[in-house]
């Protein structure tokens, strides 16, 4: 799997070093949340974080493989999620755009509910 800047992605913390956190990545790729994304409290910080933990994180950087993660700027509106399929979104558009999302959602709810009420008549 390729990351790029600014996906989102859920990771599992395989070791806490003076260096930062190490996750194992989904596609087995790792990553690394350095120190200074904690400021002057990665000291007091680190005790928060233990291994096999998930936490989400937002790749800021992919130099030959070696991503850079971020968990102050999972939120940042400037990183943009290149897999996010409403981040080209118009503002105007917004409300519209959800409520096609959530009328698609229930449809296919209610297709998933017929089909699992279909294999359990047996």
């Amino acid at each position: 799997m390729k990351y790029q800047v600014g996906q989102r992605v859920t990771g599992v913390i395989n070791n806490i070093t003076d260096l930062g956190i190490f996750l194992t990545l989904p596609g087995r790729r790792s990553g690394l949340v350095h120190h200074d994304d904690f400021g002057e409290n990665w000291l007091r910080e680190r005790h928060n974080f233990r291994n096999g933990q998930e936490i989400r994180v937002v790749v800021i950087h992919n130099f030959k493989g070696k991503l850079a993660l971020s968990l102050k700027r999972v939120n940042d509106p400037l990183l943009i999620d290149p897999l996010n399929q409403f981040s080209k979104t118009k503002t105007t558009d917004f409300e519209q755009v959800m409520n096609k999302t959530l009328k698609d959602a229930k449809k296919e709810i209610t297709y998933l509910k017929k089909e699992l009420a279909d294999e359990t008549s047996y």
